[in-house]
């Protein structure tokens, strides 16, 4: 009985929050020079991508993002349901990751090098790259711009997560090619 009484108090604490969340996205975000330039954000990696992907293996590239996207979204939701960071702007006020990078620009960005790169060696020293680029400069950038706030995290610490994510899904993927060629 306990416990089910705790679960609704938590559920309406909860919904307060989302509707003062949602009050403040219309109120102080919706249309600001933050919220158009995540709105460009967004886009722009996606019209580069619609003109460089090879249309032949659209279905296995976009595999690939959408599984890079869905693990992107599910340690970005973690974090900031453990407080390691929080998101002080949203392209939409539904969900609390920073969906314009989960699924644009970090998606959009690994399946290019997905398409072109073949050889593991290369994949690897890319994806490290990559992910220096996006842990060491694109993380400060989002901080410096008021999107990103640091709480428990560390920069150092999305180096190596970036490089998983990306040869665990093309493992992945390259799996599922096998299997359905079978």
């Amino acid at each position: 009985m306990k416990a089910k009484s705790s679960f609704i108090k938590e559920s309406e604490i909860q919904s307060q929050a989302d509707k003062m969340l949602q009050k403040i996205w219309v109120n102080e975000i919706l249309f600001t020079w933050q919220w158009w330039l995540l709105v460009v954000i967004f886009l722009l990696p996606w019209i580069v991508w619609w003109k460089l992907i090879d249309k032949k293996r659209i279905f296995e590239i976009l595999t690939y993002g959408l599984m890079v996207s869905l693990m992107t979204i599910s340690f970005d939701a973690i974090g900031v349901e453990y407080d390691f960071w929080e998101y002080h702007y949203q392209l939409i006020p539904l969900l609390d990751v920073l969906i314009v990078f989960d699924i644009s620009v970090l998606m959009v960005t690994y399946m290019l090098f997905y398409q072109y790169i073949q050889s593991w060696k290369w994949f690897i020293i890319g994806h490290i790259v990559i992910a220096g680029i996006f842990a060491f400069i694109a993380e400060p950038i989002l901080v410096q711009l008021g999107y990103y706030q640091l709480l428990k995290w560390k920069y150092i610490y999305s180096f190596p997560i970036y490089i998983v994510i990306a040869i665990f899904i093309r493992w992945v993927n390259g799996l599922l090619k096998r299997l359905s060629f079978n």
